[in-house]
């Protein structure tokens, strides 16, 4: 699920080794929010052996799993970021009606909802930006006060990428 998106957007999900330097060992596209279940397919996880799953959205702070990673078995993997924040690494979520949910306002895709990223919503808010673009946070095609507010709440309780 998606913070505000009240649609399902496209997330890029990373495999990495739950090990350091925590490598990425494949990754896979997919649609993903409105906490529904979602299905990504990876050709090289080994049975038994952990791994980090890390979700990336283009507005959004990439969301580690949990800490200690995830076990494949018999080649299939079953986890579900939404029932609870302590399914993100260091509790990296919020809860965004009944689901708990990766943060927003990440539009420079840097780590951190900070400045940086209200000044380009409010450039946009004030240029009357329309589409799907990565300012626009609510998902509604249309940069306004909305967006800059999700981004400037983020920023003001330091939301930023949590990792092993």
């Amino acid at each position: 699920n998606l913070e505000v998106c009240a649609i399902t957007d496209t997330v890029y999900v990373e495999l990495r080794k739950s090990l350091p330097p925590y490598n990425i060992l494949d990754s896979a596209m997919g649609l993903g929010g409105l906490g529904n279940a979602h299905v990504f397919n990876f050709e090289k996880p080994v049975d038994g052996v952990g791994y980090y799953i890390v979700v990336k959205h283009r507005n959004s702070i990439a969301t580690w799993s949990k800490s200690g990673g995830e076990i494949f078995t018999d080649g299939i993997l079953n986890f579900d970021f939404t029932p609870a924040a302590s399914q993100a690494y260091d509790n990296n979520q919020v809860l965004a009606g009944i689901y708990y949910s990766i943060y927003t306002g990440d539009v420079n895709q840097d780590g951190i909802v900070d400045l940086s990223d209200i000044v380009a919503i409010y450039n946009a808010a004030g240029s009357f930006v329309t589409g799907y673009v990565t300012t626009d946070l609510n998902c509604n095609n249309v940069v306004d006060l909305t967006d800059l507010l999700y981004a400037y709440n983020n920023s003001s309780i330091f939301v930023s990428v949590k990792r092993p």
